[in-house]
């Protein structure tokens, strides 16, 4: 489910051209579910298209989770696949959504580049993006499409070339600091040794959950979990209220540093060598998990998996995306 963006749309067809930018990406074969509050949209989740046998079970479990939102009252629904998936899958979301009690603010499918209401069957071309729908469907695409960025050669050498010396410096005296920083890189002034040292945490457990609980919450909440991360490395556990954020519990995170701390490792990604990319796809994957992008965290952590099948974190987080399991506060506003 995506953080909240608000949109305005006259028409349909104006409603599914918002589609990529309420998901950040372009759905195919797939079912959304736009959750409403009135006549606001309130976020939008993506599920693979299910058999037709087994639209029943996935439209009970769809209404499920448009339950748990705070405040919804309403959905849409959009179908991306055939005319017959469309008809039984959004058939069955909609007889779902009225036994709980929710209004079905409208029901679509797309086939290529034609639109039809589910029950009606008579498809109408999309036409053209109005403008300001089509710059925030860029501005998604730019903030979380899955694409790693370009980076230059040469400088990713010199990351290369800089990561044993980051990996021989590095101390926890610097962590929270170097995490904080981390925040507002820039790419155009960041060195070879800053690049290669967020690399060299992000690939430690230790420091990598650190990361993700401080961007998650807040520079003191970093430095809380680094004491108890070290502690736990002795007898003591890992306190519930830091423990809970890595699986999505506790208040709703700061979108933005979320985002900002994506763009970051985005980054860190693309200019590691293969070998050393894993900690920094991984904490994408996170990250993604958490901003509600279960589609984009998916595709991170299946390049982790392809270079180390067997990293604990990265298979976590598929096994999550894959059950469905979405943070807590993915249903609070």
């Amino acid at each position: 489910m995506t953080i909240t963006t608000i949109l305005k749309t006259a028409e349909a067809r104006d409603f599914l051209a918002a589609i990529p930018a309420l998901l950040g990406f372009q759905p195919s074969e797939s079912a959304v579910v736009v959750p409403f509050h009135g006549n606001r949209t309130i976020g939008a989740m993506r599920f693979d298209l299910p058999a037709i046998e087994d639209a029943a079970g996935m439209a009970s479990a769809v209404a499920g989770l448009v339950c748990k939102i705070d405040n919804a009252t309403g959905v849409a629904i959009v179908i991306y696949g055939t005319a017959e998936q469309a008809e039984a899958v959004g058939s069955a979301i909609v007889a779902q959504a009225d036994v709980c009690g929710l209004a079905v603010i409208d029901a679509l499918y797309v086939i290529g580049t034609e639109w039809a209401r589910i029950g009606e069957g008579t498809l109408t071309a999309l036409g053209e993006v109005p403008a300001h729908i089509a710059a925030l469907a860029t501005e998604a695409d730019a903030q979380a499409g899955a694409v790693l960025p370009e980076v230059a050669e040469a400088f990713a050498a010199e990351v290369a070339e800089a990561l044993p010396v980051a990996s021989a410096r590095t101390n926890l005296s610097v962590v929270v600091n170097t995490f904080e920083r981390a925040l507002t890189l820039d790419t155009a002034t960041v060195t070879a040794l800053d690049a290669a040292t967020l690399i060299v945490l992000l690939d430690r457990p230790l420091t990598r959950d650190v990361a993700l609980v401080q961007w998650a919450r807040d520079r003191m909440t970093g430095a809380a979990t680094l004491d108890a991360q070290v502690a736990f490395k002795g007898t003591n556990e890992i306190p519930a209220h830091l423990g809970e954020v890595m699986v999505g519990g506790g208040a709703r995170p700061d979108a933005d540093r979320l985002r900002d701390a994506l763009r970051a490792c985005r980054y860190l990604a693309a200019v590691a060598p293969e070998a050393a990319k894993v900690g920094a796809l991984v904490a994408c994957g996170w990250l993604s998990w958490a901003l509600g992008r279960s589609s984009h965290a998916e595709i991170y952590v299946r390049q982790a998996l392809a270079i180390n099948p067997d990293h604990v974190m990265a298979g976590l987080i598929a096994q999550m995306v894959n059950a469905g399991h979405l943070p807590e506060w993915a249903f609070t506003r």
